[in-house]
């Protein structure tokens, strides 16, 4: 290890800093030497230990830009156009990652991305850990440099700042594919008895490979995704593109293996100070959606636990409506579960929130291109439950259901101006008897409720809404939010 002065990759030149709490600072050094950093008028002193170092800067009020300096002996190092505000950490899935470019309609939104007060870093995507130094860079926003921006954190920044009118920084920790597993440390889940089957599989796959064939593996897949980007490159659409080669090999260099980004990434990011999380993610997790509740349990406790603050908050997206294959052909519900599990991680985690998004999705395409959305539904409640704003961010929430003789009468809260159907009629609700099963269902609003009915149904006694992969459902509040999904008889 070198003896020069070295701060951590995450402190660059355009950084945020959070406001209002200990800014930890790190980074490498020579043994015994005193370190001084400074941003504006406050300061921190550490000595390095073992060739590390770190301090603490007192808690820092909305400004800059400043300069942060950090001294030793005859090493200096400044950093520049330093602000003080908010900073998030955007963790994921693809639908995380997904750039601002390839959102809809990003070409005047780029255009007048001039908003000094936003920057982005994205934490370098790293799959095993090869020992290299692997560094990133604050970007400032602008229509030079925004395209590349995670689209959702882009409008969650967006709405944050023009709300607050305080810089807001995104971290972006994500990677397309990822089960939340990859984001946790191993031992969190091969201890679960259930959890443990990732790891008993990954263990598994690995026992089963050689040296020489998980090697012609991964050359081959890389030769297989080099020739589909040259083929897009080239203009190439549909069949002549193909698809996208999926899923990779697995193998001990996997960014897929259970544990392995948690200590790639989103550890060495830690602790950089920050105001909080959002994330989006489930998709790759939807074959085990009775787990996805206690895995997402874990994760959250497991991440504010690395930043020391076990009431950060941690808001997060409910899967939107696709039309999961493997739901049409096995006549499986993966994904509404997978949406019900997302809405026990709010009952039984405290600092969490959902936004919902069922009427964002696109039947044929995982990756729906309204990130518009999604970003400014994570930002309204983000404005309510943390900054404490007046804010209607949620649509209608499942609240009761009364029986009536032969109607099923849902109460529902969040209604913000009263219920309505964003197209016709009330679609998406089904009704069931004492036998179980569902049928479509008459929907009425009234007031704060739906009434139901169905002739095939004399004596309802559950009801459910938007229960499928891709539902067509169509009940909103006054502003506009669309209903989450819900079953009544979720714990039968």
């Amino acid at each position: 290890m070198s003896d020069k002065l070295r701060v951590n990759a995450l402190f660059t030149d355009h950084m945020v800093l959070q406001r209002e709490r200990g800014v930890p600072v790190w980074g490498t050094g020579a043994e015994g030497a005193a370190v001084t950093v400074r941003c504006g008028e406050a300061s921190a002193q550490a000595v390095v230990r073992n060739g590390e170092w770190k301090a603490e800067l007192p808690p820092l009020q909305v400004g800059g830009p400043y300069e942060l300096i950090i001294e030793a002996s005859a090493d200096r190092i400044v950093l520049r156009d330093v602000l003080v505000g908010d900073v998030w950490l955007a963790g994921g899935q693809s639908n995380m990652e997904w750039r601002l470019i390839d959102s809809a309609d990003p070409q005047p939104e780029i255009a007048s991305a001039s908003l000094p007060n936003i920057r982005y870093y994205e934490v370098p995507r790293v799959a095993f850990d090869d020992g290299q130094q692997h560094a990133g860079a604050w970007t400032v926003c602008s229509p030079e440099t925004a395209a590349q921006f995670t689209a959702v954190g882009y409008y969650f920044a967006k709405r944050l700042e023009r709300s607050l009118d305080v810089p807001i920084g995104i971290l972006g920790c994500n990677w397309g594919g990822t089960s939340a597993t990859c984001w946790v440390p191993e031992e969190s889940i091969a201890s679960d008895p259930e959890l443990r089957i990732y790891v008993d599989e990954y263990k598994d796959a690995i026992g089963k490979l050689n040296s020489d064939s998980a090697k012609q593996q991964a050359d081959d897949y890389q030769a297989a995704v080099d020739g589909y980007i040259s083929r897009q490159a080239a203009g190439h659409t549909g069949t002549e593109l193909g698809d996208y080669p999926w899923p990779p090999p697995m193998n001990e260099r996997s960014f897929l293996r259970p544990n392995g980004l948690y200590g790639t990434m989103l550890k060495p990011t830690a602790p950089y100070a920050i105001k909080g999380f959002i994330y989006y993610q489930g998709e790759t997790d939807a074959g085990r959606a009775s787990m996805y509740d206690r895995l997402m349990g874990i994760l959250i406790d497991k991440w504010r636990g690395d930043w020391g603050d076990s009431t950060l908050p941690f808001l997060f997206v409910q899967l939107t409506g696709y039309g999961d294959g493997n739901d049409r052909e096995h006549d499986a519900y993966n994904w509404p579960l997978l949406r019900e599990a997302q809405q026990k991680v709010t009952e039984q985690v405290p600092n969490t929130a959902m936004a919902v998004i069922l009427d964002c999705g696109e039947e044929l395409d995982i990756h729906p291109k309204d990130k518009k959305s999604v970003g400014e539904r994570l930002a309204g409640i983000a404005l309510k439950e943390v900054y404490g704003q007046d804010v209607a961010c949620y649509g209608p929430f499942y609240k009761e259901l009364v029986i009536d003789g032969g109607k099923a009468i849902v109460h529902f809260e969040h209604t913000d101006g009263g219920l309505k159907s964003t197209e016709g009629d009330v679609l998406g609700f089904q009704i069931a008897g004492s036998d179980g099963r569902y049928a479509d269902a008459v929907a009425t609003i009234a007031g704060d409720t739906v009434e139901l009915s169905s002739r095939e149904v004399a004596a309802p006694v559950a009801v459910r809404y938007g229960w499928a992969s891709f539902p067509i459902a169509t009940l909103a509040n006054g502003i506009g939010l669309p209903a989450a999904p819900f079953r009544t008889d979720r714990g039968q």
